[in-house]
């Protein structure tokens, strides 16, 4: 073989290289903008769910702005007594200063069924016999300065003095942490 032979065949190698390495590139081009477009219609897509999330949002926090006024309002009361241990020691505390005659207590940890906000409640057991207005007027205090506290039962009946009053009253305590 001669060098014309030799530079022949060498510049048809280039050649066939240069070919090879442009569908190279070519295949390299492609797939890059394949991987392009489907980015950027996975970034279209993630928009629209980003925009009708956010609506979606709006709408609700719209919806529920009486509910979140209400819970603002709450919230301070429940936060004051929310283990079942503060609850105990404020009913404790409540019936120790007022000085009332005070036959029984006890106190039950019972679940609330059918509400996921409020898991628990404490039961106060409270059984008084002291004079009616004493009684009465605590009763009305309790209700006034805890309005989370409910009553669940009251029974009233004759104390064992003509001016005593026997109350057997059971309050409940919502607690929002077990």
């Amino acid at each position: 073989m001669n060098s014309k032979q030799i530079a022949c065949g060498l510049v048809v190698l280039f050649v066939l290289m240069f070919i090879q390495a442009t569908r190279w590139v070519e295949g390299l081009r492609t797939k890059m903008q394949r991987e392009a477009e489907a980015a950027l219609q996975a970034e279209n897509q993630a928009a629209m769910t980003l925009s009708r999330e956010q609506s979606q949002l709006l709408d609700l926090r719209r919806q529920s702005a009486g509910l979140m006024g209400f819970l603002k309002t709450w919230q301070p009361y429940f936060e004051t007594i929310d283990t079942p241990q503060s609850a105990e020691v404020n009913f404790t505390m409540r019936v120790k200063e007022s000085n009332l005659i005070n036959l029984s207590q006890r106190f039950e940890l019972a679940g609330v069924k059918g509400n996921a906000s409020v898991p628990s409640m404490l039961r106060a057991y409270l059984t008084f016999e002291d004079e009616y207005a004493r009684l009465l007027n605590w009763l009305g205090r309790t209700e006034a300065e805890l309005p989370t506290v409910r009553v669940s039962s009251i029974h009233l009946s004759k104390g064992s003095r003509s001016s005593d009053l026997r109350m057997e009253v059971v309050l409940e305590q919502p607690l929002l942490r077990k």
